[in-house]
Protein backbone atom coordinates (compact mmCIF):
# COMPACT_ATOMS: atom_id res chain seq x y z
CA UNK A 1 0.00 0.00 0.00
CA UNK A 2 1.24 3.45 -0.95
CA UNK A 3 0.03 6.71 0.59
CA UNK A 4 -0.76 8.92 -2.39
CA UNK A 5 -1.75 12.58 -2.56
CA UNK A 6 -3.44 13.59 -5.83
CA UNK A 7 -3.24 17.32 -6.56
CA UNK A 8 -5.69 17.95 -9.40
CA UNK A 9 -8.21 20.79 -9.90
CA UNK A 10 -10.51 18.63 -12.04
CA UNK A 11 -12.50 17.03 -9.24
CA UNK A 12 -14.18 14.40 -11.41
CA UNK A 13 -10.89 13.29 -12.96
CA UNK A 14 -9.21 13.24 -9.56
CA UNK A 15 -12.06 11.16 -8.14
CA UNK A 16 -11.84 8.59 -10.94
CA UNK A 17 -8.09 8.35 -10.45
CA UNK A 18 -8.47 7.98 -6.69
CA UNK A 19 -11.12 5.27 -7.08
CA UNK A 20 -8.85 3.24 -9.36
CA UNK A 21 -5.84 3.53 -7.08
CA UNK A 22 -7.90 2.75 -3.99
CA UNK A 23 -9.15 -0.45 -5.59
CA UNK A 24 -5.50 -1.46 -5.96
CA UNK A 25 -5.09 -1.13 -2.20
CA UNK A 26 -3.49 2.31 -2.01
CA UNK A 27 -4.48 5.04 0.45
CA UNK A 28 -5.42 8.14 -1.51
CA UNK A 29 -6.09 11.79 -0.57
CA UNK A 30 -7.22 14.49 -3.00
CA UNK A 31 -6.35 18.19 -3.04
CA UNK A 32 -7.74 20.53 -5.72
CA UNK A 33 -5.48 23.52 -5.02
CA UNK A 34 -1.89 24.10 -3.96
CA UNK A 35 -3.12 25.49 -0.64
CA UNK A 36 -5.10 22.32 0.00
CA UNK A 37 -2.02 20.28 -0.91
CA UNK A 38 0.25 22.03 1.61
CA UNK A 39 -2.42 21.65 4.30
CA UNK A 40 -2.87 17.95 3.49
CA UNK A 41 0.87 17.31 3.71
CA UNK A 42 0.98 18.76 7.22
CA UNK A 43 -1.89 16.51 8.31
CA UNK A 44 -1.11 13.23 6.59
CA UNK A 45 2.22 11.90 5.36
CA UNK A 46 2.41 10.96 1.68
CA UNK A 47 4.86 8.67 -0.06
CA UNK A 48 3.97 9.86 -3.57
CA UNK A 49 2.41 13.11 -4.80
CA UNK A 50 0.69 13.15 -8.20
CA UNK A 51 0.85 16.82 -9.21
CA UNK A 52 -1.07 18.65 -11.91
CA UNK A 53 0.78 21.77 -13.04
CA UNK A 54 -2.31 23.83 -13.89
CA UNK A 55 -3.56 24.65 -10.41
CA UNK A 56 -5.87 27.62 -9.83
CA UNK A 57 -3.84 29.27 -7.09
CA UNK A 58 -0.20 28.43 -7.88
CA UNK A 59 1.65 27.24 -10.94
CA UNK A 60 2.97 23.72 -10.55
CA UNK A 61 6.44 24.73 -11.70
CA UNK A 62 6.63 26.89 -8.57
CA UNK A 63 5.38 24.02 -6.40
CA UNK A 64 8.04 21.52 -7.48
CA UNK A 65 11.18 23.20 -6.03
CA UNK A 66 9.37 24.12 -2.83
CA UNK A 67 8.15 20.54 -2.48
CA UNK A 68 11.70 19.29 -2.95
CA UNK A 69 12.95 21.65 -0.26
CA UNK A 70 10.27 20.89 2.32
CA UNK A 71 9.66 17.18 1.59
CA UNK A 72 12.79 15.78 -0.09
CA UNK A 73 11.79 12.20 0.72
CA UNK A 74 8.48 12.32 -1.17
CA UNK A 75 8.19 10.81 -4.64
CA UNK A 76 6.92 13.54 -6.98
CA UNK A 77 5.10 12.55 -10.15
CA UNK A 78 3.87 15.29 -12.47
CA UNK A 79 0.71 14.48 -14.45
CA UNK A 80 -0.20 17.35 -16.75
CA UNK A 81 -1.62 18.44 -20.05
CA UNK A 82 1.53 20.43 -20.80
CA UNK A 83 3.08 18.15 -23.38
CA UNK A 84 5.81 20.45 -24.77
CA UNK A 85 9.28 18.93 -24.62
CA UNK A 86 10.70 22.03 -22.90
CA UNK A 87 8.09 21.72 -20.14
CA UNK A 88 9.07 18.11 -19.57
CA UNK A 89 12.75 19.03 -19.27
CA UNK A 90 11.95 21.93 -16.94
CA UNK A 91 9.78 19.78 -14.66
CA UNK A 92 12.46 17.12 -14.31
CA UNK A 93 15.20 19.68 -13.72
CA UNK A 94 13.17 21.38 -11.02
CA UNK A 95 12.93 18.10 -9.14
CA UNK A 96 10.05 15.96 -10.44
CA UNK A 97 10.83 12.25 -10.41
CA UNK A 98 8.47 11.43 -13.29
CA UNK A 99 6.81 13.70 -15.86
CA UNK A 100 3.71 12.15 -17.45
CA UNK A 101 1.22 13.75 -19.79
CA UNK A 102 -2.54 13.44 -20.12
CA UNK A 103 -4.37 11.49 -21.26
CA UNK A 104 -2.92 8.45 -19.52
CA UNK A 105 -4.36 5.05 -18.77
CA UNK A 106 -4.70 4.55 -15.04
CA UNK A 107 -2.91 1.15 -15.00
CA UNK A 108 0.15 2.86 -16.49
CA UNK A 109 -0.08 5.62 -13.90
CA UNK A 110 -0.33 3.03 -11.13
CA UNK A 111 2.78 1.26 -12.44
CA UNK A 112 4.75 4.53 -12.34
CA UNK A 113 3.53 5.23 -8.79
CA UNK A 114 4.47 1.78 -7.54
CA UNK A 115 7.91 1.94 -9.18
CA UNK A 116 8.50 5.37 -7.68
CA UNK A 117 7.39 4.24 -4.24
CA UNK A 118 9.83 1.32 -4.34
CA UNK A 119 12.67 3.67 -5.19
CA UNK A 120 12.02 6.39 -2.62
CA UNK A 121 10.92 4.13 0.22
CA UNK A 122 13.50 4.00 3.03
CA UNK A 123 15.56 0.85 3.03
CA UNK A 124 14.60 -1.76 5.57
CA UNK A 125 16.97 -1.70 8.53
CA UNK A 126 19.48 -4.49 8.60
CA UNK A 127 18.48 -7.31 10.91
CA UNK A 128 20.04 -7.13 14.33
CA UNK A 129 22.81 -9.64 14.89
CA UNK A 130 21.79 -12.76 16.71
CA UNK A 131 21.96 -12.52 20.48
CA UNK A 132 22.17 -16.31 20.86
CA UNK A 133 25.45 -18.14 20.25
CA UNK A 134 25.79 -21.91 20.29
CA UNK A 135 29.39 -22.96 20.90
CA UNK A 136 29.29 -26.50 19.59
CA UNK A 137 32.80 -27.65 20.48
CA UNK A 138 32.57 -26.22 24.00
CA UNK A 139 28.92 -27.34 24.38
CA UNK A 140 27.85 -23.94 25.61
CA UNK A 141 24.96 -21.58 24.93
CA UNK A 142 25.70 -17.86 25.26
CA UNK A 143 23.33 -14.92 25.51
CA UNK A 144 24.60 -11.36 25.97
CA UNK A 145 27.69 -12.40 27.91
CA UNK A 146 25.98 -15.07 30.00
CA UNK A 147 26.92 -18.71 29.35
CA UNK A 148 25.44 -22.05 30.32
CA UNK A 149 26.94 -25.49 29.81
CA UNK A 150 25.02 -28.03 27.77
CA UNK A 151 24.98 -31.79 27.76
CA UNK A 152 25.97 -33.53 24.54
CA UNK A 153 22.36 -34.29 23.68
CA UNK A 154 21.20 -30.74 24.47
CA UNK A 155 23.94 -29.32 22.26
CA UNK A 156 23.19 -31.76 19.43
CA UNK A 157 19.48 -30.92 19.66
CA UNK A 158 20.08 -27.15 19.38
CA UNK A 159 22.65 -27.65 16.62
CA UNK A 160 20.13 -29.67 14.62
CA UNK A 161 17.56 -26.87 14.92
CA UNK A 162 20.11 -24.17 14.10
CA UNK A 163 21.20 -25.68 10.79
CA UNK A 164 17.61 -26.26 9.61
CA UNK A 165 15.40 -23.42 8.43
CA UNK A 166 12.27 -25.54 8.66
CA UNK A 167 10.90 -27.35 11.74
CA UNK A 168 12.78 -30.54 12.49
CA UNK A 169 10.32 -33.47 12.63
CA UNK A 170 10.00 -35.12 15.99
CA UNK A 171 10.86 -38.52 14.52
CA UNK A 172 14.20 -37.16 13.30
CA UNK A 173 15.01 -35.95 16.80
CA UNK A 174 13.86 -39.24 18.30
CA UNK A 175 16.04 -41.16 15.84
CA UNK A 176 19.03 -39.12 16.90
CA UNK A 177 18.41 -40.04 20.53
CA UNK A 178 17.97 -43.74 19.89
CA UNK A 179 14.88 -44.47 17.90
CA UNK A 180 14.69 -48.11 19.03
CA UNK A 181 14.23 -47.00 22.61
CA UNK A 182 10.49 -47.05 23.43
CA UNK A 183 11.13 -44.18 25.86
CA UNK A 184 12.91 -42.00 23.25
CA UNK A 185 9.90 -39.76 22.65
CA UNK A 186 9.48 -39.14 26.37
CA UNK A 187 13.21 -38.44 26.64
CA UNK A 188 12.86 -35.71 23.98
CA UNK A 189 10.13 -34.09 26.06
CA UNK A 190 12.33 -34.22 29.16
CA UNK A 191 15.30 -32.81 27.24
CA UNK A 192 13.23 -29.86 26.03
CA UNK A 193 11.84 -29.27 29.51
CA UNK A 194 15.31 -29.27 31.10
CA UNK A 195 16.76 -27.09 28.36
CA UNK A 196 14.02 -24.47 28.72
CA UNK A 197 14.47 -24.42 32.49
CA UNK A 198 18.27 -24.20 32.20
CA UNK A 199 18.08 -21.26 29.80
CA UNK A 200 15.54 -19.41 31.92
CA UNK A 201 17.57 -19.90 35.10
CA UNK A 202 21.07 -19.44 33.72
CA UNK A 203 20.51 -16.85 30.98
CA UNK A 204 17.50 -15.00 32.35
CA UNK A 205 15.48 -15.41 29.16
CA UNK A 206 13.17 -18.00 27.67
CA UNK A 207 14.72 -20.18 25.01
CA UNK A 208 13.31 -19.21 21.58
CA UNK A 209 12.12 -22.72 20.95
CA UNK A 210 8.88 -23.32 19.09
CA UNK A 211 6.98 -26.59 19.23
CA UNK A 212 4.44 -27.13 16.44
CA UNK A 213 2.13 -30.10 16.73
CA UNK A 214 2.65 -32.47 13.84
CA UNK A 215 5.68 -30.53 12.52
CA UNK A 216 8.34 -30.79 15.19
CA UNK A 217 10.62 -28.18 16.74
CA UNK A 218 12.14 -24.99 15.39
CA UNK A 219 13.88 -21.87 16.66
CA UNK A 220 11.99 -18.57 16.60
CA UNK A 221 15.23 -16.53 16.70
CA UNK A 222 18.51 -16.77 14.84
CA UNK A 223 21.44 -18.58 16.43
CA UNK A 224 25.12 -17.98 15.65
CA UNK A 225 27.30 -21.05 15.55
CA UNK A 226 30.79 -20.80 17.01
Amino acid sequence: MTQILIVEDNGEYAGDMADFLTELGHEVTIATTASDMWAALTRTPAAVVVLDLGLPDEDGFNVIPRMRQLYPEIGLLVLTGRVAFDNRILGLRLGADHYLTKPIKFPELAAHIEALDRRVRPAEPAPAPSKWTLRVSARQLELMGKVIDLTEKECNFLHLLTINTRPVPRQVIVAGMGGDDPDASRRVDMLVYRLRKKARTGLGQDLPLRSAYGEGYSLSAGFTLA
